[in-house]
């Protein structure tokens, strides 16, 4: 990510002398590359990196005696953000009418996909239960939405539990530790349907 990026390789293992890694980089496939750091353990975060930038890294092993192993193969790494899987899941009210499909509307068109912003019929979930209503996006992490659920059209949008209104619904989108982030909302009532109004 703009943050780091983060490296990590197999141990050398049965060398009694063996020190540690140094971890290389270069700003070209196959070098130069310049030493960044020099550890003990099997990973190296390296901050020192701009955004969008292209850079290709390779570890050696050193031993007590400050001799060094030949280089690892090269790997390459861009600092940018990374895609997150959210899965929404919507528990809908009972008096959800027979035969409504659910939609998710709002700042879509930060995600993935050229999605409408704002459509209240735009993107529709899939049906996974009695009342449950599913749909997974990507974006980028980092990446802040707000959204509401409706029926379709905002006649029919979700509404609080007295039937009142209820403020757009806000995520920022989180890589976590794999990339993946699951949202779990509930609808008290919609506009326009029973106990609000008709």
């Amino acid at each position: 990510s703009p943050a780091g990026i983060t490296l990590q390789w197999n141990a050398v293992t049965g060398d009694p002398t063996l020190y540690g890694y140094e971890v290389r980089r270069s700003s070209a496939s196959g070098g130069p590359y310049t030493t960044i750091a020099t550890v003990t353990g099997t990973e190296y975060t390296d901050t020192s990196i701009i955004q969008g930038a292209t850079y290709y890294y390779v570890v050696r092993a050193v031993d007590t005696s400050f001799n060094r192993s030949g280089n690892s193969a090269e790997v390459a790494a861009t600092a940018e953000l990374r895609t997150v899987s959210v899965t929404f899941t919507v528990t809908v009210p009972a008096t959800t009418p027979a035969g409504s499909t659910v939609y998710i509307a709002g700042f879509l068109d930060r995600l993935d996909g050229n999605l409408p912003q704002w459509n209240p019929g735009g993107v529709a979930l899939t049906q996974i239960g009695p009342n449950q209503w599913s749909i997974t996006l990507t974006g980028k992490e980092t990446t802040q939405i707000e959204y509401k659920y409706t029926l379709g059209s905002w006649d029919y949008v979700e509404k609080g539990a007295a039937c009142d209104e209820i403020a757009n619904r806000q995520l920022t989108l989180s890589y976590g530790s794999g990339g993946t982030q699951v949202v779990n909302d509930t609808v008290p009532n919609w506009r326009n349907v029973a106990p609000c109004g008709n």
